[in-house]
């Protein structure tokens, strides 16, 4: 099992993304990244931070806002989407 590279979720084959060409993409969910496109273009990290924070929080009523938001803010800025060095990566797939 690995992570989305762009939300941080975990995925196996059956939630994979695709690419432009209709193949299976490993390293995005189908949530996030279809027909070799991010399916919201315009989300940045820290709308990504918050929405990933308010789901970890709603899975887990006991986790403090303080301690979600810690996770995700250093968590989420490594994968591939938010890094520069491998944005180009993914503009032709």
């Amino acid at each position: 099992m690995g992570f989305c590279n762009s939300c941080g979720r975990p995925i196996v084959k059956e939630d994979y993304g695709t690419n432009k060409d209709g193949s299976l993409n490993d390293e995005f969910c189908k949530d996030c990244y279809q027909n070799g496109e991010y399916t919201e273009p315009d989300i940045t990290l820290e709308e990504m931070i918050v929405r990933k924070t308010k789901e970890m929080m709603a899975k887990n009523d006991r986790l403090p806002e303080t301690h979600a938001t810690a996770i995700t803010a250093t968590f989420i800025p490594g994968l591939k989407r938010w890094n520069p060095e491998f944005q180009e990566d993914y503009k032709t797939l």
